[in-house]
């Protein structure tokens, strides 16, 4: 018996359903990962912004109470900054393991319902 050009083109059809859930959670670490990198950057952002400022204001300072005063005012500006920041990660992190819970639920029903 010859092989089939239809017994080919099956076969592939089988490979793609088959690597199709894989492809996805590829695609949903990418965008993870994205999202992780995006935040990452922000604070080291943030992080140089806090060390320029205080540079600048030991610069500029002319006496030691000023500079404090000034140094902490910084400070308690990147305490928010570092706040928001934390807040931003707990969503970051909220979404992405709802979004990988999802992909699990998904794989798992769409198995079953093929293995049954």
């Amino acid at each position: 018996m010859l092989f089939q050009p239809t017994d080919f083109q099956h076969l592939l059809d089988a490979g793609q359903r088959a690597i199709a859930p894989l492809a996805e959670l590829n695609a949903l670490t990418v965008r993870t990962l994205e999202r992780t990198a995006r935040y990452q950057y922000g604070v080291a952002g943030d992080l140089l912004e806090l060390g320029v400022a205080q540079l600048q204001t030991t610069a500029a300072a002319k006496d030691l109470g000023t500079l404090l005063n000034q140094q902490a005012a910084l400070a308690n500006a990147f305490v928010e900054k570092s706040s928001a920041r934390s807040r931003e990660a707990v969503r970051l992190a909220t979404e992405a393991q709802g979004e990988f819970s999802a992909w699990v639920g998904n794989a798992t029903s769409e198995w079953s319902r093929k293995t049954a």
